[in-house]
């Protein structure tokens, strides 16, 4: 399921889809650390393996949400940049989405 990093704090799912702006990137030994910014909140990502995402690049990621020291972070199974497009219908769902829209204020055409 797609989640806004805001929503991995808060409500902690054992896997996650989430996007992000690459705000800064560390490369160890064995694997390579991405902090990720989605507008709601930042995260690291940690992706064993190959990774070609560079900072300022948008990404879908998918995976793991795990937990040390009491913040959550995401061992990632697939990193994946994505176009312009798709990370303005990311922005939208993670401003827009959120809010709760009453019955009343809905109508019907």
């Amino acid at each position: 399921m797609f989640y806004s990093l805001k929503d991995v704090v808060e409500r902690r799912p054992d896997r996650a889809i989430v996007w992000g702006v690459v705000v800064k990137k560390f490369e160890g030994e064995k694997y390579v650390m991405l902090i990720l910014d989605d507008f709601t909140e930042t995260m690291p990502v940690y992706v064993f393996g190959e990774c070609l995402a560079e900072v300022g690049e948008s990404v879908r990621v998918i995976g793991r949400v795990r937990e040390r020291e009491g913040q959550p972070r995401i061992l990632a199974d697939r990193v994946v940049k994505i176009s312009a497009p798709e990370e303005l219908v990311h922005r939208l769902f993670n401003v827009v989405g959120r809010q709760e829209v009453k019955e009343e204020e809905v109508e019907v055409i």
